[in-house]
């Protein structure tokens, strides 16, 4: 039983204990009173009868009429005159039922008050004696009264008990639930502060569990500047702030190879032009200088966008990837206004111009295929003279329909008759059991049709505006093959179902309808929805970790290193994207990275799964790392 219930139990205990006690003593009290007036009333009776009496003369017919007229006159139990010799001579009695008070309440309360007794003289003899007793229903209903009037008072303060012990206790029990909610919290890996009650005992708890948070708080703080540094070492490019060579490598790898990835994008690459020229003639200061200001363009193209990486792929050579985009013209324009906006008078005064080469792709492109197109289109672009870019391999084909409407009225209709499935793939512990299955989703846009990807129907979805459909269709259809399953199952959701309350109270709801099976749902967030979009993530956090569902993030890299700003989510799990996994058998400084991400996330009762792992070797490595589940082309179910 809770405290809380015990609390009540005891104050309602004690309410009673003492009202019901009060009411008893209150009425036993009245009841000696009224025994008393009542024998005093006895007493006063017999002794004036009796001085009658002794008075009058003494012929039975005389003294039978003063008795009568007394008897009648009066509330008598009875009136009995005796000789002294104890020989009845004259008796009056009633016979009338006590009517006026419940039977239980007379048997339970008796009312004994003595008989009045005095002596009747005839001269200086005694003629007899006098025995006076009053009847007790009037006192019963004296003291009835008085008991009910009592009880209605008790009632009333047993109310006004009952609020002002409410008032106290929600006072005594709102900070108590507060420390049972952090306690709580603790327990689910949520290090949260509470402010400090006033009751003394609850104070010095309140103050030691947020002492513990803050502590774990610093800890992960200091532990993830540690970690940031470490991941900048391995994966940032000292001068420009861009990641270098081999991370862009890997990210532009895994976008473009990623089956969930967009169909289609562009690989640009700007240089500026004789950079040792430059350096030679103004200094390597001012050369760097060059570098940075068009780097910061580049960065500021990039944006928060997911879809675009940048990178320095070495020298004087900048590289932006841009998925989802099958027209390139507006991302040469925009390469083109930054560049010349950054640095173009810089270099026009150096008498150079500057190259921009673009080269298209599909997913799955070989990544060496895309970068030989990229470098071939820089070499046009710096034999063109003019600085303006060129594009190459733009012979993309576009799945049909080609336009927002269509593709918005097909994937509509493919809702409607259900032709959304999903397509498992094992994430396996590292023991080699299965953890889960992820489950991407999969669309036939008509029925003879191919399934389409996730990365090639999501960006119309998220045009059309069916983005949340498609994420409770997703889940619909998880919670389905759950019954055909053992394991558990993992969705993906979007950011906008994420920052959309009424899709969360939706989801919330289809969990709801399912019990026990929320334990068996995983669900992968964006890791941008955590960072940019904090109280919404929190939020559904809250709305839908009760259900028993797993939450984690997906594609984990970006913003891995404010970890710790997640210290009260209560997140269940990591999948570092394949950006950070890919060749990580070969890359100490990464690997020095993933160690010590994997140590944090384990401090915070995080699970860490790595995405994308492509080969035994990577595999061997994580398990070395501390991850505790891969999944990829490499990993199989013993």
């Amino acid at each position: 039983m809770s405290m809380i219930k015990q609390l009540w139990i005891a104050t309602a205990i004690v309410a009673l204990l003492a009202l019901g006690g009060s009411l008893v003593v209150s009425t036993l009290s009245a009841r000696h009173y009224l025994e008393q007036q009542l024998l005093v009333k006895n007493i006063d009776n017999a002794n004036s009868l009796a001085l009658s009496m002794s008075q009058m003369p003494k012929d039975p017919v005389t003294l039978e009429l003063l008795v009568s007229a007394q008897f009648d006159a009066g509330h008598y139990e009875y009136i009995r005159l005796t000789d002294p010799d104890g020989g009845g001579l004259i008796e009056r009695e009633s016979t009338a039922p006590i009517t006026e008070v419940p039977d239980w309440f007379s048997n339970l309360i008796p009312i004994d008050a003595a008989e009045g007794v005095a002596q009747v003289q005839d001269g200086w003899n005694q003629f007899g004696t006098l025995r006076v007793r009053s009847h007790s229903r009037f006192v019963y209903r004296s003291l009835w009264d008085g008991t009910l009037r009592l009880l209605q008072w008790f009632l009333v303060g047993a109310v006004a008990c009952g609020l002002l012990g409410s008032l106290l206790l929600r006072r005594v029990v709102g900070p108590l639930n507060d420390v049972v909610q952090q306690a709580e919290a603790m327990g689910e890996r949520r290090f949260l502060t509470v402010r400090e009650p006033r009751t003394r005992e609850l104070k010095a708890v309140v103050r030691a569990m947020n002492s513990l948070s803050e502590r774990v708080r610093s800890m992960l703080e200091e532990e993830s500047a540690r970690l940031d540094a470490v991941r900048r070492e391995a994966q940032v490019d000292g001068l420009t702030g861009l990641p270098n060579r081999e991370h862009f490598l890997a990210q532009a790898a895994a976008m473009i190879a990623d089956e969930n990835a967009a169909a289609e994008g562009h690989l640009a690459v700007i240089r500026i032009p004789d950079l040792a020229a430059i350096n030679a003639a103004q200094g390597r200061e001012a050369g760097d200088a060059m570098l940075r200001r068009l780097a910061d363009a580049i960065e500021l193209l990039r944006g928060d966008d997911e879809r675009r990486a940048s990178g320095r792929l070495g020298g004087s050579d900048l590289a932006l990837l841009v998925s989802g985009a099958s027209d390139p013209v507006p991302l040469s324009e925009e390469l083109f206004s930054a560049a010349d906006i950054a640095i173009g008078r810089l270099v026009e005064e150096a008498g150079q111009t500057m190259p921009i080469g673009i080269a298209a792709y599909r997913r799955g492109d070989a990544l060496s295929q895309v970068l030989a197109h990229a470098d071939l289109a820089l070499g046009k672009s710096a034999q063109n003279g003019d600085g303006r870019p060129v594009v190459e391999n733009v012979d993309i084909e576009n799945h049909p329909p080609a336009d927002r409407l269509a593709w918005g009225e097909a994937i509509g209709a493919a809702l409607a008759a259900g032709r959304l499935a999903l397509k498992t793939f094992p994430v396996v512990h590292s023991d080699g059991t299965l953890l889960h299955l992820e489950a991407p989703a999969r669309l036939k846009l008509a029925e003879d049709s191919e399934w389409l990807t996730a990365g090639e129907f999501m960006p119309w979805a998220a045009r059309a505006g069916y983005i949340a459909r498609i994420d409770e269709a997703v889940l619909e259809r998880a919670l389905a093959q759950l019954g055909d399953q053992p394991g558990g199952i993992c969705i993906n959701l979007s950011s906008e179902s994420v920052c959309d309350p009424d899709t969360v109270r939706r989801l919330a709801a289809k969990l709801a309808r399912h019990p026990g099976a929320g334990a068996r749902v995983w669900l992968d967030l964006p890791e941008s929805a955590a960072f940019k979009h904090g109280p919404a993530f929190r939020q559904i956090c809250t709305v839908l970790k009760p259900l028993g569902c797993r939450i984690g993030l997906e594609h984990a890299g970006q913003y891995i290193c404010r970890l710790g700003e997640l210290h009260d989510v209560g997140l269940d799990y990591l999948k570092i994207g394949s950006a950070v996994i890919r060749g990580i058998d070969t890359n100490p400084g990464n690997q020095t990275f993933l160690r010590g991400l994997a140590t944090i996330a384990h401090a915070m009762g995080i699970l860490v799964i790595a995405e994308g792992v492509a080969s035994d070797a990577e595999a061997a490595q994580l398990k070395t790392l501390g991850f505790d589940a891969l999944t990829g082309p490499a990993i199989r179910v013993d």
